[in-house]
């Protein structure tokens, strides 16, 4: 009751903030201001000041990707630790700098977890995602959160719901998905045009899957074919978003969500005991409003945000060894956030942006000793673009600070950081088909409630951990005639350079590891993206994209160490993946596949800690029938045609070949 009270007073406070800006507008102000929406575009992927990547929900509906974090697979430069299965755990690291430095946008407002410091991707399904987008250092837009500043690397999620297109007409659908391993996905979704230039959308996905897929165990005489235990999921998501256009053109955007799920954790594989217990549960709620708009013939631009956020997790493990008959614990987490946001046109090609962003954020468990962290945050960042007809140069620099309370021992240090950013782009002429684009960022993630007050291994004298990216890249991108009618092509080299790398020590017993600034990494690597599409007739056309990193990512801390210069953990050199499609009348077929080269789960780079690199191939048919106003498609995939056995994480396998069929019904 006291969390429901909380949501409703922030979203009161959401409703009243947009409404008193508005009621400064004169009365007598009746009709659109006509660029509104186009100073809403997003840049296209090959022309951005820096490297970015798109999948649209085209792409999105031809890949086998449930979830978001299935589908970031599909992005170079990108790995997804997967631990298996439709109810897997799935986080995501963007050039090596880990799931810390990564921020996660949903609609336009950032996703945090105070507690772990990274987000777990498979919460998130693709069913009502418009596009997911991965920026390298800063996003496009001048008018953000500041705390967008504050990542490597930038995820966003967009849904139609956030989107004017919303205000256009009424939209549904609903789908069905069914498949291996007792998987059975229903979905339905609605959007209502409403009078007053207002929107409302409702949409609900739930997952149910016994995720009991078999595996092969390769011990010599001993081997065994068996499936996997304790795997079932269970899960239910929804959202309610409204959206509100005035008549000056701003825009109010407000978002109720949703997500519970109950989840068996099949542990690692180990011969001779496939016993695996452990089960996790997850609830999350949030609410977050936005308030955009452009004044001053569009000369200025406000953004106010704001998020209020409760996740509650509780994980059982019976086999743990304690007197109180295994674990059983529980930790609820609240954060909440708010934000400001202006942009002003100062001169022809100058623009200046301010934003100042702050968060609360608490956690509470049921566990004996337990501190109860308290963290305030505040982000202020100040940036600057210059846009010329052949180049563009933008900067940035953001004040981070964070301060720690705790209930009961030392907390952490208070932290106040200034790190900048630069980017650069330009062409040598106006019709060249190259573009040259740099950058340089400087970031720091500080550590996590888990880093700092987890009991036995928490360490509170923690520093922040550091990185400093570098990049250089050039562009080419040209329509064609023929066969081929649009090539782009992108490859950006890169290095970073991690300082005071936050790790886990071991000391004198198993049990007794504890948290230390040790680390230092430096990561050199390559990205290639190419998109080509084109059309063998008017009837026939096409489309393949291809993606390709190079990396390598060494471990430099102690020149004195067997680990100096070997890879570090879970970091192959080369990986990628593809994708084709071909489209006749309503049919549709196509082809995608994933891989990477060999990676190792320890520091130290032997043939015992050696896992073998892998390739997934997968292929579906689709096919659209036009009733009346209305649409079904009807969609085939067999995933992992090849059968191959494979470990994203070390003891954790992959499911083999297995089958979808997905039925969806809409009037879009």
């Amino acid at each position: 009751m006291k969390t429901a009270l909380i949501i409703s007073a922030f979203l009161g406070v959401g409703l009243l903030l947009p409404a008193a800006l508005v009621a400064q507008q004169k009365d007598s102000v009746i009709t659109l201001e006509k660029v509104t929406v186009g100073s809403q575009k997003k840049k296209q992927p090959f022309t951005a000041i820096t490297p970015a990547q798109s999948l649209n929900r085209q792409t999105l509906q031809q890949i086998n990707a449930p979830s978001v974090g299935d589908a970031a697979r599909f992005f170079s430069g990108v790995l997804v630790k997967d631990y298996g299965g439709v109810g897997g755990l799935k986080t995501i690291s963007v050039r090596s700098l880990g799931a810390q430095h990564t921020g996660i946008n949903y609609d336009g407002i950032p996703v945090s977890d105070a507690q772990t410091g990274q987000i777990d991707l498979s919460k998130y399904s693709v069913t009502f995602v418009q596009s997911i987008d991965l920026q390298q250092a800063n996003a496009q837009t001048v008018l953000q959160p500041a705390r967008a500043y504050a990542a490597a690397a930038v995820l966003s999620i967009n849904t139609l719901s956030f989107s004017t297109e919303a205000l256009q007409r009424n939209r549904w659908q609903a789908g069905l998905r069914a498949g291996s391993f007792g998987l059975w996905q229903p979905s339905a979704g609605i959007n209502l045009a409403l009078p007053k230039q207002m929107a409302l959308g409702i949409n609900a996905e739930g997952v149910f899957s016994k995720g009991n897929y078999p595996y092969y165990v390769d011990n010599g005489s001993s081997s065994l074919n068996t499936k996997r235990k304790n795997t079932d999921v269970q899960s239910f998501q929804g959202e309610i978003n409204m959206l509100k256009q005035f008549a000056d053109s701003a825009t109010w955007q407000v978002k109720l969500s949703g997500y519970n799920s109950s989840r068996g954790l099949p542990g690692a594989v180990t011969f001779y005991n496939e016993r695996s217990v452990q089960h996790l549960w997850n609830e999350d709620y949030y609410v977050q409003s936005r308030y955009r708009k452009f004044f001053n013939h569009n000369n200025t631009g406000l953004l106010i945000s704001a998020k209020a956020t409760r996740s509650y997790t509780r994980y059982r493990d019976p086999d743990y060894q304690n007197n109180s008959g295994g674990l059983d614990n529980r930790y609820t987490q609240y954060e909440y956030y708010l934000s400001a946001a202006v942009s002003q046109i100062v001169l022809e090609h100058l623009t200046v942006s301010a934003s100042s962003d702050a968060a609360y954020s608490k956690l509470n468990a049921n566990v004996v000793g337990f501190v109860y962290p308290e963290r305030k945050s505040f982000w202020n960042s100040m940036a600057l673009n210059y846009t010329r007809p052949l180049w563009q140069l933008n900067g940035s620099a953001l004040l981070t600070t964070i301060n720690d309370e705790v209930k009961t021992g030392p907390a952490a240090s208070t932290i106040n950081k200034l790190t900048p950013s630069f980017a650069f782009n330009g062409k040598l002429t106006a019709h060249s088909p190259f573009m040259l684009r740099l950058f340089y960022k400087h970031v720091f993630r500080m550590p996590s409630f888990d880093d700092l007050y987890y009991r036995l291994i928490g360490n509170t004298s923690l520093h922040p951990e550091y990185a400093r990216q570098y990049n250089i890249g050039v562009v080419y991108a040209t329509a064609m005639k023929g066969v081929v009618k649009h090539l782009q092509l992108s490859a950006d080299a890169y290095y970073n350079s991690i300082r005071d790398k936050i790790v886990a020590v071991p000391g004198k017993t198993l049990f007794g590891w504890t948290m230390l600034n040790l680390g230092k990494v430096s990561i050199k690597g390559v990205d290639v993206t190419a998109e080509i599409d084109g059309a063998f007739s008017e009837q026939v056309n096409w489309f393949t994209r291809l993606n390709y990193t190079f990396q390598h990512a060494l471990d430099v801390t102690d020149p004195t160490s067997v680990t100096y210069k070997n890879r570090i953990l879970y970091t192959p050199d080369h990986s990628g993946s593809a994708l084709a499609s071909v489209n006749y009348r309503q049919w549709t077929a196509g082809y995608s596949l994933l891989f990477s080269g060999i990676r190792y789960d320890l520091g130290e780079n032997n043939p015992h800690n050696q896992i073998e690199g892998w390739g997934i191939h997968d292929v579906f048919v689709s096919r659209r029938f036009n009733i009346k106003q209305y649409a079904l498609q009807v969609k085939g995939e067999l995933n992992n045609l090849t059968d191959q056995k494979y470990d994203v994480v070390r003891f954790f396998p992959m499911p083999g070949r297995s089958w979808k069929i997905s039925l969806l019904f809409n009037n879009l």
